[in-house]
């Protein structure tokens, strides 16, 4: 599952990394769907993390046997995969916990501020400089998820909160995915996340753990195998193509989000969902020009 160059840096293959993220904005909005059809037989958002990470675990285990795999595994960088584990964990426990209750256009959309967070980080992190325009994505970003949120007299609600969150961490996720070091693998990656999940969630859920019931298999081996699939296409792509590429691409999602909400769910945004969406949309093409108009000019430059 590794895919680099002679010289051992990840090679660049735009059009399997395009592939990759166009399935993604599919996939995910279908595992939406079956985060809410267990949220309604009372499963607990931990026991949906505990199971699903045990079961894709398992199935990550056999691939072991592979040499390849095996030797990827004892070289990887612990230390970066310890980082993307830790994100990716807690992104995905914001999400499902979320998806019991939201609608899911509504998480997509407040998850496309992922973009507007990198930005802030960028600037904190790295100092980077940001452009006038992209001060002005970020305010055009915080009012659309304002709009989306709707936020009362007694503010966010908890559910909201941790769908940005969840975006702030995947922010941090899809960073350190871009900045893994060549020689850990895909399968590496999807390997000490997989095991990180399977432990922390686990030791969650332990104390409210109860046997998952016969109907409920179907749907936890469902959900291990679409969650397996967005894990191995977002590594993949955001390894294999430029993250500004990939991020636009993204944006698909809402057009999934919406017609897959509406035809298993039953769930039809109304006009303020729209406008938001498209001002949080608008907002992310905005700080992905700037990205790509940066990265142009950095490459422009005489070394």
């Amino acid at each position: 599952m590794s895919i680099t160059g002679t010289s051992g840096i990840i090679a660049q293959r735009p059009v399997l990394g395009v592939a990759a993220m166009m399935l993604n904005t599919l996939t995910i909005p279908f595992m939406g769907v079956v985060i809410k059809r267990l949220a309604e037989m009372e499963v607990g958002t931990l026991e949906m993390l505990a199971v699903r990470s045990w079961i894709t675990l398992g199935l990550l285990l056999p691939l072991l046997f592979f040499f390849d795999n095996l030797r990827a595994v004892k070289m990887a960088d612990i230390r970066a995969h310890a980082v993307h584990a830790a994100f990716a964990i807690t992104t995905m426990a914001c999400f499902y916990f979320a998806l019991r209750t939201l609608p899911l256009v509504t998480v997509t959309a407040i998850n496309f501020t992922t973009p507007i967070f990198a930005l802030v980080f960028a600037r904190l992190l790295f100092g980077e400089r940001v452009a006038s325009l992209g001060w002005v994505a970020l305010m055009v970003g915080f009012g659309g998820t304002l709009v989306v949120l709707r936020p009362d007299a007694s503010g966010i609600g908890l559910d909201s909160f941790v769908v940005l969150l969840g975006s702030m961490t995947a922010a941090g996720m899809n960073l350190a995915v871009r900045r893994m070091p060549a020689r850990s693998t895909n399968y590496a990656v999807l390997f000490y996340f997989s095991v990180g999940g399977a432990l922390v969630y686990g030791a969650a859920a332990a104390p409210v753990m109860t046997k998952p019931q016969l109907e409920e298999w179907p749907w936890f081996l469902i959900l291990a195998a679409i969650a397996l699939m967005v894990h191995t296409c977002t590594t993949v792509a955001y390894r294999v193509a430029s993250s500004m590429l990939i991020g636009a691409l993204d944006y698909a999602r809402i057009i999934w989000a919406v017609l897959i909400g509406y035809v298993f769910l039953a769930e039809m945004p109304d006009l303020l969902d729209g406008l938001g969406s498209l001002l949080i949309v608008l907002s992310g093409v905005i700080v992905l020009k700037l990205s790509t108009a940066r990265n142009a000019a950095s490459t422009a430059q005489p070394p």
